[in-house]
């Protein structure tokens, strides 16, 4: 499994912009390959293995600022990650997209990022949509809410209101699918 750089860039800058006076003290308890890619220059383009590029830092972000609660950091990196690239390049889009256009997007984006993977969104209706994850070798709870998250901030900057989700299945635990329900108003 592979990583685009983007993804590992914005990870350090949710370390950086959330937790600044942290961030070293973090980087220095990565390890080895991890804190060698963290310290050096990550380049957009270009893809990194997903375990010391991104399992092992984000591993490091549960324990040390969320009390070892994947739920809470992965959604918060998540909302972090949808708002730098929706309020960014992607500004635009949020003008003319749907709520379920904007998931069909966002599911297409997450086999941009990582591969291989294989993400659909398997139902939507005026209100609601369901995300499936039908291929991640080796996801951890802790990206499977960062998925969640992502689309509950990108909903949020579509002007969706009450938003809620709800993980009903997940392949971290042995399933065979995530399955993500997002619901809005």
């Amino acid at each position: 499994m592979q990583v685009k750089g983007t993804s590992i860039i914005t990870t350090r800058d949710f370390v950086k912009e959330t937790f600044p006076s942290k961030y070293n003290d973090w980087v220095k308890s990565l390890p080895a390959e991890s804190k060698k890619l963290y310290e050096g220059h990550v380049r957009v383009s270009d893809w990194y293995e997903i375990k010391p590029a991104y399992y092992e830092p984000m591993d490091k972000i549960v324990e040390q600022f969320f009390s070892f609660n994947p739920q809470k950091a992965g959604e918060e990196m998540g909302k972090f990650s949808a708002k730098v690239a929706l309020t960014g390049i992607y500004k635009v889009f949020l003008f003319v997209a749907t709520p379920q256009y904007l998931m069909k997007r966002a599911s297409r984006m997450v086999e941009t990022f990582y591969v291989p993977s294989e993400v659909e969104v398997v139902e939507t209706a005026s209100k609601m949509a369901v995300m499936k994850i039908k291929k991640f070798d080796g996801i951890t709870k802790t990206l499977e809410y960062r998925f969640a998250g992502w689309c509950v901030k990108a909903l949020e900057l579509c002007n969706c209101k009450n938003i809620s989700y709800k993980i009903t299945s997940h392949i971290s635990s042995g399933q065979p699918a995530t399955n993500i329900e997002f619901r809005w108003e």
